[in-house]
């Protein structure tokens, strides 16, 4: 799935452009035989295509959906295929839409049972903090319950509701769902912090340009909504002695050694006595790396591999490799977890691969191998301490994790 900010969505919004779908004119005839390939494709390339889903059921779901597709709308139709797709019940395997379908220029985040407005683009600033109620005439719970049966159920609950979540900025999933009868125009109903309620009717994004972009919270960020678009950086704390690693994607092998190289230097220089290590938006890559190049170096210094001087921040944004090396760092570092429950699970199919489907071109990703990483009973790596920033947290730029984490003694 795509690169989260901290559980949110931005990275993919930012990706949005005008490009057509490659979409519109495709046959009833044309989906159906898209629809076989995935069929006999999907269970063939699969590590174990029915480790949720009985063989029989995913058939007749299959069957189904070729019976209606002669009646239904393009967009249903992507939709149906989407939630064919789910069903195999793991995170890597999933049928994501590409970036050139345009998105509606809004980013949506859970803070508890509020999804809010974190980020929008012009002319909906006035839209910004605001609460979503509905979608047209859908309301919110019911918005969620159509968009989980897109997303795969077999990772954590956060997982799946920040996911389904980034669904709702879709034109193609919101027509296909039935919740609007017009892509070009989506009703939000929004209720803002006095309680009012208003309409926001947006329109898909069709350039590239985010530079009209407002972002909820304070002038000043907190660190880790600093960077986004860096997967490595560092920054030393010294009031603390303390280097804070913001790590939000898995570089490739000669940026990773140049990377640990400049954090064992600046643990060094500094004399740190604790790192930091922020996992909330790393959504994964080759966890082989990170054992290669950056576990040795935290393992060699005593003043971090000990009892409080390693933090990991981890979230349900943290996913697939940053899972695994989540917990090699509490396996191997006497690392302490705070944060949320991470979005995979300890125990999980993974390693993506992925084939297109002949007439759409529709991408679908698929596991190809099973990692067991915890307990046979683990169902998620839990937080050592739980610690969620809510929505008055996120709007006056305060980061609870790591107040907790600067603040505790040992």
């Amino acid at each position: 799935m795509k690169q989260t900010l901290g559980g949110l969505t931005l990275a993919i919004l930012l990706t949005a452009c005008a490009a057509q779908n490659a979409t519109t004119n495709i046959t009833p005839d044309a989906w159906r035989a898209d629809l076989r390939y995935l069929a006999a494709e999907l269970p063939r390339r699969h590590v174990n295509a029915f480790h949720t889903i009985s063989r029989e059921r995913f058939a007749d779901e299959v069957a189904k959906l070729d019976t209606a597709m002669p009646r239904l709308t393009n967009d249903e139709s992507v939709v149906g295929l989407m939630r064919t797709v789910a069903l195999v019940g793991d995170g890597h395997t999933h049928l994501d839409l590409p970036p050139s379908f345009p998105r509606y220029p809004i980013e949506l985040h859970w803070f508890g049972d509020e999804l809010r407005v974190v980020a929008v683009g012009a002319p909906y600033h006035a839209a910004l903090g605001a609460r979503v109620s509905a979608i047209g005439d859908v309301p919110l719970a019911d918005l969620m319950q159509r968009a989980t049966e897109l997303v795969p159920r077999g990772e954590t609950a956060g997982w799946t509701r920040e996911t389904a979540a980034m669904q709702l900025t879709s034109p193609e999933v919101l027509h296909g769902l039935g919740v609007i009868a017009d892509r070009e125009r989506a009703p939000f109903v929004l209720e803002n912090s006095a309680g009012e309620r208003m309409t926001v009717k947006l329109s898909p994004a069709r350039i590239g340009d985010f530079s009209s972009w407002r972002m909820a919270g304070a002038e000043t960020p907190p660190l880790y909504l600093r960077h986004l678009n860096e997967s490595c950086w560092t920054e030393f704390l010294p009031d603390s002695q303390t280097v804070y690693f913001s790590f939000s994607a898995y570089p490739k092998e000669a940026e990773f050694q140049e990377r640990a190289t400049a954090l064992a230097k600046l643990l060094d220089d500094s004399h740190a006595r604790r790192l930091i290590i922020d996992l909330r938006r790393n959504q994964g890559g080759d966890f082989q790396r990170f054992r290669t190049f950056l576990l040795p170096i935290i393992e060699a210094r005593s003043a971090i591999n000990r009892a409080a001087g390693l933090f990991v921040i981890i979230g349900p944004g943290t996913f697939s490799a940053a899972g695994v090396t989540s917990l090699d760092l509490r396996n191997r570092a006497h690392a302490i977890l705070v944060g949320a429950p991470a979005g995979i699970r300890p125990n999980h199919y993974g390693d993506s691969a992925e084939f297109r489907l002949p007439n759409s071109g529709l991408r679908i990703s698929y596991a190809t191998q099973f990692h067991q990483f915890g307990d046979a009973t683990d169902s998620e790596i839990a937080p050592d301490k739980r610690i969620e920033p809510t929505w008055e947290d996120f709007r006056a730029g305060r980061d609870p994790v790591m107040e907790w984490i600067l603040s505790f003694t040992q």
